[in-house]
């Protein structure tokens, strides 16, 4: 699968994604061009889990890190945006 775009809206701000799909159903999170992490759909096939650049090898990707200079959000990897991003991943294989 192509890698596609994909817009979240944690708080009131609206944020564009790039996903990149990857073998066995995980998708690498980019943003501004720099790997935030990973997503997967979780063991009991109910709930989005995560891998934050950190957790994982970043593949060639820089690793995102937030820079309140940069003009980018301070986009972390909590459970809303992790849920938000599996929902929009879900609405766009669709």
């Amino acid at each position: 699968m192509d890698p596609f775009n994909i817009v979240i809206k944690p708080g009131n701000t609206q944020i564009d994604l790039n996903i990149h799909p990857q073998e066995a159903g995980t998708y690498k999170v980019i943003y501004h061009g720099a790997l935030i992490g990973e997503i997967f759909m979780g063991s009991n096939e109910e709930a989005w889990e995560a891998l934050t650049a950190e957790q994982m090898q970043p593949g060639g990707f820089p690793v995102y890190a937030y820079d309140e200079n940069s003009g980018h959000e301070d986009l972390l990897l909590d459970d809303n945006v992790i849920q938000q991003i599996g929902k929009q991943i879900m609405a766009s294989q669709n």
